[in-house]
């Protein structure tokens, strides 16, 4: 369990409505973001230290779901526009303890009854030219540790599952190629369900590919319009422990898909895949998110041609991805695009991309988690092709120089 801590003080002259007005939002903060435990709100009654007036604590199962009610777009309006204007003080601590049984019995989770997709990414299979120059990029630029090496495949991974990346030997070839990516899903109901809708759809259900197989309980694969196969399993493997690497990615977010086949694309993975839209860049991206809850596990952008644009990581923190971009400096690995702060997802990345190792590898700091509620009931918002909606950081309408 994670208890998050907020104590404070009205800033002085805030009238007494306005104090009451603000309290009373804060107690309806348990209906509003369902993963909050043990909500509990009261005055300070210390006469050692009068330094704040009030205390808010709560609990959360995981550091995700605190996250995701951080990073909230109704926590963060707020903020913005109810709480910094009246608060003189305050202080916020986070930290993790193990419950008693008895004070988790009884709990229940949000429960939903729509339809299901896949719950997250889990990897990319690439074809490269050069095998051992990508190992040693994806190595020493993203964190990942090799487990796994032939003469025809390698695998590398990020955290605890199998691998985030493999590649495969093509000396054919003068860039590298994404082929594939898979996808965990919750259950084997789920994935029955997925089945039936790719059956439904009129496609072709595919084997996963040999070595997969072995890696997973069940799954399939069906090829998206645009000819890119997507694997779909139960129980993906796992190590014990994530690889002994000081900075490496915690997780392989998503990839972004330029595609001239938009409308058809979206179809496949909103209709048929049972992705969730959550944001769309009008004419040009829409962003779905899979069951892990991520603002979004793919990206779909309308373009001339067809390719996978970059897979995005997450790092463990900002110092991490500005560490890891000190280190493409020094190297002389060519940034595509340096620091962004995505509107969308609310993290700070910056994009490597060498054409011999793939599509562009995409550092950030973090990455949006919706709350289960939020899950549930978003309305994806409709954003204007204009780059501040891309990095909020950019200064004007007519600014994509970093693009």
């Amino acid at each position: 369990m994670i208890r998050h801590t907020l104590s404070f003080r009205f800033a002085d002259g805030t009238d007494p409505a306005t104090r009451e007005s603000v309290l009373a939002e804060l107690r309806g903060f348990p209906s509003r973001y369902p993963a909050m435990r043990g909500f509990v709100l009261g005055e300070n009654i210390s006469n050692r230290d009068r330094t704040f007036t009030h205390t808010m604590a709560v609990d959360f199962d995981t550091r995700d779901d605190l996250l995701a009610y951080l990073g909230s777009d109704s926590h963060e309006h707020f903020v913005r526009t109810r709480w910094r204007p009246v608060i003189g003080q305050q202080a916020i601590t986070s930290f993790e303890y193990t419950e008693r049984p008895s004070l988790a019995a009884g709990r229940t989770a949000p429960v939903s009854t729509r339809p299901h997709g896949p719950y997250g990414m889990e990897y990319a299979r690439i074809e490269v030219p050069d095998m051992q120059a990508t190992i040693d990029f994806l190595e020493y630029h993203v964190g990942l540790q090799l487990e796994q090496r032939t003469d025809d495949y390698a695998y590398l991974r990020a955290d605890i599952e199998h691998h985030a990346i493999e590649l495969i030997n093509a000396p054919e070839r003068t860039d590298g190629w994404t082929t594939a990516v898979g996808y965990s899903v919750g259950s084997p109901e789920v994935l029955e369900q997925l089945r039936k809708s790719v059956a439904d759809a009129g496609l072709d259900i595919l084997e996963l590919q040999e070595r997969q197989q072995a890696l997973c309980d069940d799954g399939f694969a069906v090829k998206d319009p645009n000819g890119l196969i997507i694997e779909l399993f139960t129980e993906f493997q796992e190590y014990a422990e994530p690889p002994h690497i000081e900075i490496r990615p915690l997780d392989l977010v998503h990839p972004f898909i330029a595609t001239d086949k938009f409308e058809e694309t979206r179809d496949f993975y909103q209709n048929v895949l049972r992705f969730q839209p959550s944001d769309h860049v009008v004419g040009s991206t829409t962003f779905y998110r899979c069951e892990d809850r991520y603002h979004h596990s793919l990206a779909i952008q309308k373009n001339t041609e067809h390719y996978v644009a970059h897979l995005c990581f997450a790092m463990k923190s900002l110092d991490h991805v500005m560490r890891m971009r000190a280190r493409a400096l020094y190297k002389g690995a060519p940034i595509a695009s340096d620091i962004v702060n995505h509107s969308a997802s609310t993290s700070i990345a910056f994009y490597m991309h060498d054409t011999r190792f793939g599509p562009r590898y995409e550092l950030c700091d973090a990455h949006r988690v919706f709350t289960p509620e939020e899950h549930e009931t978003h309305r994806p918002r409709r954003m204007p092709a204009d780059p501040r909606n891309i990095d909020v950081w950019r200064p004007a309408a007519d600014d994509w120089g970093r693009f």
